[in-house]
């Protein structure tokens, strides 16, 4: 009974973390309806501050029930390499998978082309917000906080399992090889947390493995 409930909390945590996307998508939705390609100043600093509180909000959630508690004493020399090696190798497989890709006809993944689409042009804090922190820090709560350490904290090699396979599975793949690249990123971000429950160790190869894609669209550096 324990596991049915705490599922339920973690879907609700997931829906949590989907609060500033979806609102960004509904805005951007809103903003081409009415035939601009990009979102007004005021919108984006509405936004900019949704992300910011919904951000809190999901770490708040996190340290209530126990798994979040996120402090600065993870950076260590031992934690750094780990990641710096974790980044290293979530690098390698999205260059190996993007090349595979291409052999394919296809330049990138679905997810990868549909988040250029709708933030190129947009507010760069509002990308950096979204892509670069917020993602980062929320699907790491949801998927090695929410699923290995607290609904799964008992069976953490089945928790492992389960959270790359949806992680994998929430970024859209469209292929064999897309859902890879995703699985193969969300196993070794589940390792990390796992090896060293942290989930600051997590975030951290995360966050190196968005931010330098989101600062690229957000200054239109492509």
């Amino acid at each position: 009974m324990v596991y049915v409930k705490n599922f339920f909390i973690l879907v609700g945590l997931f829906l949590v973390s989907q609060i500033s996307m979806t609102a960004f998508g509904v805005a951007k939705g809103f903003s081409l309806g009415m035939g601009e390609a990009n979102l007004s100043l005021f919108a984006s600093i509405m936004l900019i501050l949704l992300v910011i509180g919904n951000i809190w909000l999901l770490i708040f959630l996190g340290k209530k029930l126990g798994f979040s508690n996120l402090k600065w004493d993870f950076f260590t020399k031992k934690n750094v390499g780990i990641i710096l090696g974790g980044f290293i190798l979530a690098r390698v497989i999205a260059v190996g998978g993007t090349l595979l890709l291409n052999n394919q006809g296809s330049e990138s993944t679905a997810n990868d082309a549909a988040i250029q689409s709708m933030f190129t042009g947009e507010n760069p804090l509002l990308i950096i917000l979204l892509i670069g922190i917020s993602a980062p820090i929320m699907e790491e709560i949801v998927f090695r906080g929410g699923i290995i350490g607290f609904w799964l904290e008992k069976f953490p090699i089945v928790g492992i399992a389960i959270s790359s396979i949806l992680f994998g599975l929430i970024h859209g793949p469209t292929n064999l090889i897309s859902f890879l690249i995703y699985g193969s990123m969300g196993l070794i971000l589940s390792m990390a947390y796992y090896k060293t429950q942290r989930l600051e160790i997590s975030i951290s190869i995360h966050f190196l493995n968005n931010i330098f894609a989101a600062i690229v669209i957000a200054f239109g550096l492509i």
